[in-house]
């Protein structure tokens, strides 16, 4: 009995935490769920700024390989806010005088006037387009009446370009280099901070 009592009055003297250890605790619990909430935002950012560099690769394949398979030349004019692919010669300018066939294009493939042109993917305005052109080691914006242009050439190969997209708060930046045979885009940097 007399050990139960003496076990006791300690327990009583002490009746909670210290003032540091629960600043200590709430510190650390702070910066868990601050880096917890930093890791979900990161994967969610890269993604959209992945999705809007996937939309102008998407048109930049697409020209590379319409421009092999029409033996014609296609353009893709970057400007603000959007990309747009289209022919470099108009395909109703294409046409023979003999008829409805067009000059140039394998009896298997559609006419390129059956298409709607230009075909167009819209970036998110929160992003601003940087180019850089070859034999160039800046970057240039591309805004207001700006537009860039890149040529695929059929036989030939495609200016190799850099295109590098930028958050306007300056948080997220992907550049990305396009291969001058298969305009396939590879990634050079990429830089994702919080706000």
């Amino acid at each position: 009995m007399n050990q139960l009592s003496s076990q006791d009055s300690r327990f009583r003297g002490r009746s909670g935490f210290t003032l540091i250890e629960l600043i200590f605790v709430m510190g650390i619990t702070v910066i868990v769920f601050g880096a917890a909430a930093y890791m979900i935002a990161t994967p969610k950012i890269e993604q959209e700024i992945r999705e809007n560099h996937a939309g102008i690769e998407d048109l930049a394949l697409q020209a590379r390989a319409m421009s092999y398979s029409y033996q014609q030349a296609f353009v893709l004019e970057l400007r603000e806010g959007e990309v747009r692919m289209s022919p470099l010669a108009r395909p109703e300018n294409e046409r023979s005088e003999a008829g409805e066939e067009q000059l140039g294009t394998p009896p298997s493939l559609a006419p390129l006037d059956s298409f709607s042109w230009p075909r167009v993917f819209q970036l998110d305005p929160k992003y601003e387009l940087w180019v850089r052109r070859w034999n160039s080691n800046d970057y240039k914006i591309v805004r207001n009446q700006t537009v860039e242009r890149w040529i695929h050439q059929p036989n030939s190969p495609c200016e190799p370009l850099a295109i590098q997209l930028i958050s306007q708060d300056g948080s997220s930046l992907l550049s990305r280099s396009f291969h001058p045979l298969t305009a396939k885009a590879t990634d050079e940097e990429m830089t994702i901070s919080k706000p």
